[in-house]
């Protein structure tokens, strides 16, 4: 219709109305283009507060299991140290069986960091990532991504070194529990067999244990590193929301 307009006044050589058409479509193209920026700046902006949103929430899982991660290991350190005292007092008192047993079972059984990555891996897939504006906020997740990858990648190194300790514990302790049990502060000592004056007498299998306990102290500090970088993200990310 703007077309077949400026042709009429383009023959009738009304440069007047010619003018007032060009400056019409000039101004409703930059209207439009506008407008279109807009739209555009706004669905950024939303996606950019969506995407933090579910960092948010990604972290959050994060700090809480890793700190679930290390309760539990702080806990098998408990329980190794009074395995130890014992071994090494050479006293077991009939009712302090049940938790030497436990001692026993649950040593070796820690966890490296961990860190829900979906959001992340998602950021970087699709190249949204510029879509964390701020610069600052940008490096931190990087930093946090970084020191995760790095510490998580010593498992192969960590576990190569406990599992020859654990199972020369193994080979001189039998378990014939009816399940299996998690965190258990004591198991049934009718299910479990070893020769506890041959284990006071035995120097490997004191250092074993030492050894594994030792281990067991590096994963909880590594957990604690990772999980203190995850909680100063989760606190930027939450300024930033």
């Amino acid at each position: 219709m703007i077309l077949r307009r400026v042709i009429e006044h383009v023959k009738a050589q009304n440069w007047t109305a010619v003018a007032l058409d060009f400056v019409i479509v000039v101004l409703g193209v930059f209207i439009g283009l506008q407008v279109q920026d807009w739209n555009t700046a706004r669905n950024a902006r939303a996606a950019a507060h969506e995407y933090r949103e579910r960092l948010v929430t990604d972290m959050e899982l994060s700090v809480s299991r890793n700190q679930k991660q290390i309760d539990y290991g702080r806990f098998q350190i408990s329980q190794l140290d009074f395995v130890l005292a014992a071994l090494t007092s050479c006293h077991l008192d009939a009712g302090e069986a049940g938790a030497f047993g436990a001692g026993l079972y649950n040593m070796g059984r820690f966890d490296l960091p961990t860190m829900i990555m979906g959001t992340i891996d998602e950021l970087n897939a699709t190249g949204d990532f510029k879509l964390i504006g701020d610069p600052a906020l940008r490096r931190s997740i990087s930093d946090t991504v970084r020191i995760y990858r790095t510490e998580f990648a010593v498992e192969p190194q960590l576990t190569g070194r406990i599992v020859p300790h654990v199972n020369y514990v193994r080979s001189h302790v039998r378990f014939m529990l009816d399940e299996n049990v998690d965190y258990a502060p004591s198991v049934n000592s009718d299910k479990v067999f070893y020769d506890f004056d041959a284990l006071c007498a035995d120097e490997q299998f004191i250092n074993a244990v030492a050894a594994v306990r030792e281990m067991t102290q590096a994963a909880v500090s590594l957990n604690e590193e990772v999980r203190d970088r995850q909680s100063e993200l989760l606190t930027a990310l939450g300024a930033a929301t």
